[in-house]
């Protein structure tokens, strides 16, 4: 069985993206089977296109309020051991 190649530059111009873009997911190893021949890459012609890993359903909205939320109830609970800590010694 004879796989075909395709450069970085065929796949990007393949799926409207920037050839950069594409040998960083060829490093990172996100597109399957993508091996480096000298400068250029080699990647199978049936690979399909990585999956979009950003955040779009809005579950980033407030999540600086709710980090601070975490780290105040955190420091009052180990400022609660301490004291406990402190009276049992008594």
């Amino acid at each position: 069985m004879d796989k075909s190649f395709i450069t970085a530059k065929e796949y990007a111009a393949k799926y409207n993206l920037h050839p950069r873009t594409v040998q960083i997911w060829c490093a990172d190893g996100r597109i399957e089977g993508a091996y480096k021949f000298g400068t250029s890459w080699a990647i199978p012609d049936e690979a399909p296109r990585p999956k979009d890993g950003r955040i779009k359903d809005g579950s980033w909205i407030g999540y600086r309020k709710r980090e601070r939320k975490i780290k105040k109830q955190n420091a009052n609970q180990s400022a609660n051991a301490k004291k406990a800590n402190v009276n049992s010694k008594e």
